[in-house]
């Protein structure tokens, strides 16, 4: 009681635990919260959002490759990559025939 007195005449806080403080936290956050969503619900009637398309989305891949599945993947990329060079050393023997370079 005198603790009271005190603190009502030289208008000093009383002390605060944490556990006060955490709860006052979280009380805060959830009364911005409760504010948002009820304002995003107003506004939500005003103007509707456009409508996802299915086109841009894209299926979600596992993490992990299992080693068989990517030695395949590797293989694959060298035969491409092989392929394109043969293509591209064909490519430059016709030009040098066509032009008449080399031997």
């Amino acid at each position: 009681m005198i603790r009271q007195l005190l603190y009502k005449w030289f208008r000093l806080d009383p002390p605060h635990c944490e556990t006060c403080e955490v709860l006052r936290v979280q009380l805060e956050k959830s009364e911005r919260e409760r504010v948002d969503l009820l304002h995003r619900l107003i506004n939500k009637e005003e103007k509707p959002e456009p409508p996802v398309e299915m086109g841009d989305m894209q299926p979600v891949k596992p993490q992990y490759i299992p080693w068989r599945i990517k030695q395949q993947m590797l293989e694959a990329e060298d035969r491409r990559r092989a392929e394109i060079l043969k293509n591209r050393e064909k490519e430059i023997d016709d030009l040098e025939k066509e032009l008449k370079i080399g031997g």
